[in-house]
């Protein structure tokens, strides 16, 4: 006996095969078409989303870098905000957006429209944006806190400790408000902190932590003549 089927088995066994299977074959070769050609569509509208958003904050760029001594116009604020606000609007989680709300509430704070720097900042925070930016945002919106005298909300920003990058500036932040809470002996172990966490070779700023501390040293060497004197 043959161990082969004759052409008229074998086409037997195949509409068997096709009346049991066929429908499903058919449907998995669908969805498998239909999903890669959704893939690719989602794709290609993910990287023309991104393009467009890399167009329009190179334009925010070059309208919010100003030149050295040149002053943005209300139209060019203008013109920022709206651009700002389509990087917002079209993806909040992305790294366009947050650094557009960072450009708005820096007009803001030049403005000294300090409760819109707020929201701003607290906007990106919203986001739940990757912990570099984040840490970023809480050191600035300390810092607009801190001008707005809201030293308890300030402080609260810059807890717990950030990464070792934002340890000097966190430290600082942290020092200034303590300075004006009265507190100057904290303050001085947080800009000793702040000035440990420092470059030497930056050298402007571990020179400005410096006189930070002196200067507390001689207000709490004038504090203590003072009380002696009496």
């Amino acid at each position: 006996m043959s161990v082969y089927l004759s052409e008229e088995e074998q086409l037997d066994v195949l509409k068997r095969w096709w009346k049991d299977y066929g429908k499903v074959v058919v449907i998995a070769v669908l969805v498998a078409v239909v999903g890669y050609f959704g893939f690719t569509t989602w794709q290609d509208q993910k990287r023309q989303k991104a393009e467009k958003a890399s167009e329009v904050y190179e334009q925010l760029l070059k309208l919010a870098n100003a030149e050295p001594g040149k002053t943005l116009t209300d139209a060019d604020k203008a013109t920022i905000t709206h651009l700002a606000g389509e990087l917002k609007d079209g993806n909040s989680k992305s790294m366009y957006a947050h650094s557009a709300a960072f450009f708005l509430a820096k007009l803001a704070v030049e403005d000294n429209k300090l409760d819109a720097a707020v929201n701003e900042l607290k906007w990106v925070l919203s986001a739940k944006p990757e912990a570099a930016t984040e840490q970023l945002a809480r050191l600035r919106l300390a810092r607009v806190l801190t001008a707005q005298k809201n030293y308890a909300d300030a402080l609260a920003q810059l807890s717990p400790e950030p990464a070792a990058a934002f340890t000097s500036e966190y430290a600082e932040a942290r020092g200034d408000i303590l300075k004006l809470q009265g507190d100057q002996d904290a303050a001085r172990t947080a800009y000793e902190k702040a000035l440990a966490a420092t470059d030497p070779q930056q050298q402007e700023r571990f020179m400005l932590l410096q006189m930070k501390i002196d200067d507390l040293k001689i207000d709490s060497s004038a504090a203590s003549a003072g009380e002696n004197a009496q």
